[in-house]
């Protein structure tokens, strides 16, 4: 389980409280994916694939990085910030609604960059493990009390104990008796039954009230050149801007990645693949290729990748033909890779503009679905103009569908395209000109989307822009979307933001609020913005500027929450600053908050048999906030739970917290606990749960 053993892992202290953000020495160190203990997307785990830290690209740059990291939850977390190996950078404390911004230099150094892992914890009078196993000298005399110092703050309540010794299990009250005075555990032996012999150790199982809630966090990193920038910030002291959002482990770790679109010099465009092994040994990584229009494999290039080491894959410097058009499949069979894809342009045939970047990242095969959706397509709209890249991951021809909607909902054209097995195809915005559109796509295949925009014409510093952001992979169901980094113009830099709300729902009309949180966490206004009646299949712009009440020099994150009944919305954001001298542009994809469930299980494996045991499941909403009363079925074939037989039901407390007793004899078992969402006491494969096997042996 993924998240607990990250947790036993990070033995940092907690701060009461947080005030603003601050770096701190880390101790972190992560293991690779096991059986998870939280579902959902619970986005306490972000991975990042790579970040430059003054490096030079395809040519052109150096580049630098800054990322931006958003506490979505209301109260205040630790993110742990570690490379991707494990080895721990830092510590970022942030306020609730908080963010920060931080540079390459600060995190990595005068070294390279690379992968990064940002862990989110709450901090403050919380557990941070839900269940504890202490190991307890037996003090003399007999019927005496044995006295256990609690690695918890104060305030935290045990409210399970559970005591045994090799394979004797102790009854309470019959045996012992047990009390809590602060942080100190008193197991009271003055019961006449049975004790541990003096001078023996035994253990001593403890399940708390309230343990630390998942963090709710997003990313976004901002690519510059050839200056640094300390806060995300662009200037006329940059030539290039680029981007893109982290992912969450679910969203963006795979041993087998899809890469949108490749170029090696097409048509000025060259592309470098950074690859990186955020798994714990050794990876034998291998890059296909495959060309446009046919899908036919034309190269193979093999590396191994150390363990958290980044392979940054030059297609031209690698061998592959000026002029090579296509996509490409990164396999790493029992690897833990993900991967960004920078295209840059740094000279075009037919001469200006120049300096154009354009960031994606590539996907696992397995996220990716027959359904894409485009917040945002430019036809003709200020010069801008977008092109749309379509992928087919699968090894026969996709016949694919483009349905263009004008923000007003109506229906503007269909394209239709077959795309040959492991090939792409490209369209273009048809229709009239000068408009904003978005689009849906259909597919008999799984598909991957890039949606670059360029503006090639106009007049001063604005031509020669470029931005892309990637196609949104059904199912969406998530009420709540992340933006993390959100920008306004003022005094130190003319940086703006845009977001595209998409109502993506063909039949309800869309009710959206928007908050705007600065770097402290305090709403902004015109927070809340109430945003009523976007149109099935409609749109709206939520941009910077348009917003005076909003303080100038803004820099925080923005939530967009849809109203109960309301359409499904998604986004992505624009940044675009002018003021750069060739392509101040970048785009992000926006990450989506759900509900969560969050399931802490008892030490194991090796339990004894008749030994007593705890699980600790949370429910919290989409900010972090917990869920009382929320039906939880708990199955453990053949086991014991809450002294009853499996299946069991239980309800989460005012805290949105659930304490399950469960004990097994000789047993090994999977405990299932899933989130019974419309309470049919039955638990459906759509309904959120996580299953992690558990041992008794004698």
């Amino acid at each position: 389980m993924l998240q607990r053993t990250i947790r036993l892992l990070l033995a940092l202290a907690l701060a009461a409280t947080v005030f603003a953000a601050q770096l701190a020495p880390a101790a972190a160190l992560w293991t690779p994916m096991t059986p998870v203990s939280s579902t959902w997307q619970v986005n306490d785990q972000l991975i990042i694939p790579s970040v430059p830290n003054n490096e030079l690209l395809a040519g052109t740059g150096p580049w630098h990085g800054v990322v931006q990291i958003a506490n979505a939850s209301s109260f205040a977390v630790a993110v742990d910030i570690a490379k991707a190996d494990g080895t721990p950078i830092t510590t970022v404390n942030l306020p609730g609604n908080g963010s920060t911004a931080l540079a390459a230099a600060a995190l990595f150094g005068t070294n390279p960059g690379g992968g990064l892992l940002l862990f989110g914890r709450e901090v403050g009078a919380c557990a941070s493990q839900a269940v504890q196993q202490y190991t307890v000298t037996r003090q003399a005399p007999a019927n005496s009390a044995d006295t256990i110092t609690l690695t918890v703050p104060g305030g935290v309540n045990v409210t399970n104990v559970s005591v045994s010794q090799g394979s004797t299990w102790y009854q309470s009250p019959a045996d012992y008796t047990w009390s809590q005075v602060g942080t100190t555990l008193n197991i009271n032996w003055a019961p006449l039954g049975a004790e541990p012999a003096i001078n023996s150790t035994y253990q001593v199982i403890v399940a708390y009230d309230f343990p630390c809630r998942p963090a709710r966090l997003s990313a976004a990193v901002k690519l510059v050149a050839p200056a640094p920038s300390t806060n995300g910030r662009t200037s006329n002291s940059h030539l290039m801007v680029s981007g893109y959002s982290g992912l969450s482990q679910q969203q963006g770790l795979g041993s087998d990645l899809a890469v949108p679109i490749a170029q090696a010099n097409y048509n000025g465009w060259k592309t470098v693949i950074h690859i990186t092994n955020f798994g714990g040994g050794p990876c034998a990584a291998t890059a296909l290729f495959y060309q446009h229009p046919s899908g036919a494999q034309t190269h193979l290039l093999s590396q191994s990748i150390a363990a958290g080491a980044t392979w940054n894959l030059d297609l031209q410097a690698a061998g592959l033909p000026t002029g090579w058009l296509g996509t490409a499949r990164i396999q790493g069979p029992g690897c833990f890779l993900a991967a960004s894809v920078d295209r840059v342009k740094p000279t075009q045939p037919w001469g200006t503009p120049v300096n154009m970047a354009l960031t994606n990242v590539a996907l696992p095969v397995t996220s990716l679905s027959p359904t894409v959706y485009i917040p945002l397509v430019f036809q003709a709209y200020f010069d801008w103009n977008t092109g749309i890249a379509v992928t087919n991951v699968g090894g026969g021809p996709a016949n694919v569908t483009i349905n263009y909607y004008s923000t007003t909902g109506s229906l503007l054209a269909t394209k239709n395209l077959t795309v040959p097995g492991n090939s792409m195809d490209f369209d273009y915005l048809t229709g009239s000109g000068g408009q904003l559109a978005q689009a849906v796509l259909t597919s008999s295949a799984p598909i991957i989307v890039s949606v670059d925009a360029v503006k090639y014409t106009g007049g001063g510093q604005d031509v020669g822009q470029a931005l892309t952001s990637m196609g949104i992979n059904d199912p969406v169901s998530a009420p709540v979307l992340r933006v993390p980094l959100y920008q306004k113009q003022g005094v130190s830099g003319n940086d703006n933001s845009g977001v595209q709300i998409f109502n993506i729902s063909a039949t309800t009309p869309a009710t959206v609020t928007v908050d705007f949180f600065d770097a402290a966490g305090t709403a902004q206004p015109p927070s809340p913005l109430t945003l009523a009646g976007i149109a099935p299949r409609g749109a709206v712009t939520v941009y910077a500027p348009n917003y005076g009440a909003l303080p100038n020099n803004f820099q925080g994150q923005v939530r967009v929450s849809q109203a109960p009944g309301s359409g499904q919305v998604v986004a992505i954001t624009n940044n675009v600053n002018y003021d750069v001298q060739n392509d101040g542009s970048a785009a992000f994809n926006v990450a989506t908050a759900d509900r969560a469930l969050r399931v802490d299980y008892g030490p194991g494996p090796g339990f004894k048999n008749g030994v007593h045991t705890f699980l600790v499941a949370q429910t919290v909403d989409e900010n972090g906030v917990q869920m009382s009363a929320q039906q939880l079925i708990v199955i453990g074939p053949g086991l014991t739970i809450n002294g009853g037989p499996s299946p069991q039901i239980v309800n989460t407390s005012m805290f949105g917290i659930a304490t399950v007793e469960i004990w097994g004899a000789n047993a090994t078992a999977p405990v299932t606990v899933c989130w019974d969402l419309n309470s049919d006491t039955v638990c459906q494969a759509t309904e959120p749960q996580v299953t992690q096997t558990m041992s008794w042996t004698p």
